[in-house]
């Protein structure tokens, strides 16, 4: 497959693309950035992964491309909103609860 040819690498980490059939649904193939990092709370390394990218049977080649990208992307995002902190606080966590944060949307700061 030509997702082999795909490499992902950032300030010299290494990040892996995992293609492969979802567990649940037999039928569809995903694909899935995988690395090892250090956790945020506990500091112990290990493996990590991203979303599932799910792939149409008819995607053509460029859009299985670019999604991988999207894919590295998001991956390398959701470390950077982990690694920001203020006073110690991962202050744009990427877990936090998407109920949570509609609560205190209205919080805005203003001039």
């Amino acid at each position: 497959m030509f997702c082999t040819n795909i490499s992902m690498e950032l300030f010299g980490k290494h990040f892996h693309l995992k293609v492969a059939l979802d567990d649940v649904y037999k039928n569809r193939t995903y694909l899935q950035v995988v690395y090892h990092a250090p956790c945020t709370k506990t500091g112990i390394n290990q493996e990590w992964k991203g979303r599932k990218w799910y792939l149409s049977e008819y995607m053509t080649q460029d859009e299985v491309v670019k999604t991988a990208y999207v894919a590295f992307k998001m991956a390398v995002e959701h470390e950077v909103m982990e690694g920001f902190k203020f006073a110690g606080t991962i202050v744009f966590n990427p877990h936090v609860n998407y109920e949570e944060l509609i609560n205190i949307s209205e919080k805005e700061v203003t001039r």
